[in-house]
């Protein structure tokens, strides 16, 4: 176990030392602490105390031994002193992480980094509870990954050290996180491609095709030698560089090519090559790393409709451009993946233009960051923006990420631990979409009611209250995302005007037996726990009604509602 820094005025801290839990796993907490004082833990399940525990003065470390039929679930974490010092994180249980990919992004591997600098990341990754890193652009070149010493100048001109990007993979596997190896399946860099005319895809002039006239394209079909060229590089660098996997990048073109691999020419529909590329990769990746596995990216959704094709990848992954670019578009890239690859988890790479390096920012930013955030999840989607632990992704070169203040890692940190401790309500399959068909005054099962409230209702429009519902066996969930106020609905801008908070907002449901508990969550206050709600169930004159009041919505609000069967109505 590490000592942490501490000292007389040490503020409470707390996150688990791993991202997320196997069952059977024990739970270990990190603690930075006031080393005079004895601290409290607690792991909570919604109104669950699951274990409790008590660290003694000086302690940093604590082992919790959570029930061993646990499986799946979002925990919040709580601890206390006697000084009425507090402090909460979270801790997610999952056979694997694909089950729940929290992806984070590392694009940083310069030889000078130091070993603290790096383990100072890792454990601000840690306190995101990312469990899935892509090691981005750590490679010699696009086609030949390793380099014939350590240190190296990439293609790009970045100084840059394997010694590091091992390390690297070290501490993120330390912390129970998947390490993926970033490589494009059919780039690679001039010299490579002069000496290999033949596996290159060619344009209906017959001209070689590139990206920015520094990445050749490659035919990656079944016919194409360059396939067992880059799947071999993919298997070196889970050899050489202790890797879990791979992120299978393309560019979002050509949509169709010429190539005359295998001696003849041909036209290529390049959608059509993609599952059968991505399967063959994956499956043999898994061979390798049965914990590990593989991401390919449907740019802007591209091939979507063709990857339920494939069994072997991890997880869904979109890289989100342009013409998808409202609230809306977030949550039906989401809904869409998940519908048409309902038992794989969807990833949104959405990057934040607000937080480029190189502009002022304001605090707009993070109204753009908390509204993304809650419009993905929301969706049920995972987002791919953390870099480096203290940064966010403002493009899709990702060393141009943005980092962030202290005061604003500790919203997003807030964020992700809403996120863990709830993922079970926003991310796990099997739940009815009711939102379109139950809320709102015509649908007549939910309906709100608020002085200031105006439009609400499904699908995200600005000006209005959002509502996404689901209903999983006897309980329902209401995630409400507060758009109202807001002068335009770009999800990739700066918001200049935040969302009008709501108090008290009356929830009325048609119910037909009884209801066993109300509870609400946000993670835009300091709680970091979900709340009961005071709540009744009347007979009115027109049915029967669960009637509460949802205490606040700034941002984001979940609230969730068990009912019981109605023969046990009263």
């Amino acid at each position: 176990m590490s000592t942490l820094p501490t000292g007389p005025h040490t503020p409470l801290e707390a996150w688990p030392t791993r991202a997320q839990l196997r069952p059977d796993e024990a739970l270990e907490i990190a603690l930075r602490a006031d080393p005079s004082e004895p601290v409290g833990a607690r792991v909570i399940d919604v109104d669950r105390v699951l274990a409790e525990s008590t660290v003694p003065p000086g302690g940093t470390v604590t082992l919790i031994e959570l029930p061993s039929t646990l499986r799946r679930a979002g925990l919040a974490i709580e601890v206390s002193d006697g000084s009425g010092g507090r402090a909460t994180t979270a801790i997610d249980v999952a056979p694997h992480w694909s089950v729940a990919p929290r992806y984070g992004a590392l694009s940083d591997f310069a030889p000078d980094e130091t070993v603290a600098e790096s383990a100072r990341r890792s454990v601000e990754f840690l306190r995101l509870h990312v469990n899935v890193v892509q090691f981005y652009d750590w490679m010699a070149s696009h086609h030949t990954f390793r380099a014939p010493t350590d240190d190296f100048i990439d293609p790009l001109g970045r100084a840059l050290s394997h010694a590091v990007v091992r390390r690297k993979v070290a501490l993120a596997q330390a912390a129970g996180a998947a390490a993926l190896a970033y490589g494009a399946l059919y780039g690679a860099e001039a010299d490579f491609s002069r000496q290999h005319p033949d596996w290159l895809l060619y344009d209906g002039r017959g001209e070689p095709m590139t990206l920015a006239e520094i990445f050749h394209l490659q035919d990656f079909s079944a016919r194409s030698p360059w396939r067992a060229w880059i799947v071999g590089q993919y298997e070196d660098a889970l050899g050489a560089l202790g890797f879990d996997g791979i992120h299978i990048d393309q560019y979002g073109f050509p949509k169709r090519a010429r190539s005359r691999a295998g001696g003849s020419w041909r036209e290529i529909d390049v959608a059509a090559e993609f599952p059968g590329f991505v399967e063959e990769a994956a499956r043999r990746i898994l061979a390798l790393r049965p914990g590990g596995g593989a991401i390919f990216n449907c740019v802007n959704a591209w091939p979507l409709d063709a990857m339920p094709a494939v069994a072997s990848d991890a997880a869904t992954y979109i890289e989100v451009w342009e013409p998808h670019v409202r609230y809306r578009d977030l949550y039906e890239l989401v809904r869409r993946a998940r519908t048409l690859r309902p038992q794989k988890a969807v990833i949104l790479a959405a990057y934040l233009r607000p937080f480029d390096p190189d502009r002022a920012r304001s605090g707009g930013a993070m109204t753009a960051y908390r509204l993304a955030a809650a419009t993905i999840g929301a969706a049920g989607g995972f987002h791919l923006i953390s870099a480096e632990g203290d940064g966010l992704l403002s493009e899709a070169y990702y060393p141009r990420y943005g980092r962030l203040t202290a005061d604003e890692a500790v919203v997003v940190r807030r964020y992700a631990d809403f996120a863990v401790r709830n993922t079970t309500r926003l991310h796990d399959h099997g739940a009815t979409d009711i939102a379109w068909t139950h809320v709102g005054p015509t649908n007549d099962v939910i309906t709100l009611a608020h002085p200031e409230l105006g439009d609400y209702g499904a699908g995200a429009r600005y000006g209005s209250l959002w509502l996404v519902g689901r209903v999983a066996g006897r309980e329902t969930v209401l995630q409400l995302v507060n758009l109202r106020g807001l002068t335009g609905d770009a999800w990739n801008a700066e918001q200049t005007v935040s969302p009008k908070p709501l108090d008290d907002l009356e929830v009325r449901v048609r119910v037909v037996g009884g209801v066993d508990g109300v509870w609400w969550d946000s993670p835009d206050d300091e709680v970091g726990l979900a709340r009961p709600v005071a709540f009744e169930v009347s007979n009115l004159a027109d049915g029967r009604y669960l009637i509460f009041k949802v205490p606040r919505i700034e941002v984001w609000t979940s609230v969730w509602w068990r009912e019981t069967e109605a023969g046990e109505a009263a």
